[in-house]
């Protein structure tokens, strides 16, 4: 599974290979031969279907004597790979690590939009929940939890940018307030830190109420500064930067935006849940 944003830029990278061979008046057989390849290899990376390694670039640019495209070409090469991460290949390097990245990244940014179906969003999780969340991403997909609470600590520092100058809008579908993705005493904690976060001046936390009429939720979204939207799923992050795919996301949040409720009306929502499961609690 890859994301469109993706395709293209593999398409765009093919087309810059296939100009780099025509400018080396070669076929593409003649260019596999000379490399040593399977001739469908040249026609994989051309049409965008396969993404090249950088031995794939070394040996493409010796062959058609272009010693001089090798630099862009591995840059192209990486904005491919950056914008689909896959899951496990990050959990090998550590999660702590990408936090940082991701940490660095949103002190640059000025303007967040999240759309959340099932989960309460990083930047308004507590670190209990965080660490259930976590843990259980570990337990389920069989990744390590040695850093974990490294993990964790990075992202109440990302937590703490919502205290500051950054526009945080969050949307989030009421069944995140009931969802048992923790403890009750996690969740109820976690009910109680949302009710604090309304209250901050550049925080817009919404709540769009199960009975709204509404598209069908699909995926969460993270929207950052207009230029860039992130979707996470199972098996890997899918980064999303193309100007038209970025559209679509934005009048999706749009909808929404104008689906969910805001201040007292969300509040009310909030505290209801916080009630159930108080009772829940106290029965149980």
């Amino acid at each position: 599974m890859t994301s469109s944003s993706a395709k293209h830029a593999r398409e765009a990278l093919g087309h810059r290979l296939r100009d780099i061979r025509l400018d080396a008046k070669l076929s593409a057989r003649e260019l596999a031969a000379r490399a040593d390849w399977h001739f469908t290899k040249i026609s994989k990376f051309e049409n965008g279907h396969r993404t090249p390694t950088l031995a794939d670039l070394e040996r493409w640019c010796v062959v058609c004597d272009a010693p001089d495209q090798l630099a862009d070409l591995v840059a192209a090469t990486r904005d491919i790979e950056k914008m689909y991460v896959q899951l496990r290949r990050l959990h090998r390097t550590g999660t702590a690590r990408y936090q940082q990245q991701v940490l660095e990244q949103e002190r640059r940014s000025h303007r967040h939009r999240v759309f959340s179906v099932s989960l309460v969003p990083g930047p308004a999780q507590t670190a209990r929940y965080a660490t259930s969340v976590l843990l259980d991403v570990a337990a389920m997909s069989g990744y390590p939890t040695d850093d974990v609470d490294e993990t964790v600590a990075l992202r109440m520092e990302r937590a703490q940018l919502i205290r500051s100058a950054r526009l945080f809008h969050m949307i989030l579908c009421e069944n995140v307030l009931r969802a048992g993705i923790a403890a009750p005493d996690v969740a109820e904690e976690q009910l109680i830190h949302l009710l604090t976060i309304m209250d901050y001046p550049h925080v817009r936390l919404g709540v769009l109420p199960t009975a709204a009429r509404q598209y069908m939720p699909v995926c969460e979204f993270w929207i950052t500064d207009d230029v860039e939207v992130e979707i996470e799923t199972y098996s890997a992050i899918l980064h999303v930067e193309q100007p038209s795919e970025i559209a679509v996301y934005e009048r999706v949040f749009a909808h929404y935006d104008k689906q969910a409720v805001y201040g007292q009306r969300a509040r009310s929502i909030i505290e209801a849940a916080l009630d159930e499961l108080r009772q829940q609690r106290s029965t149980s």
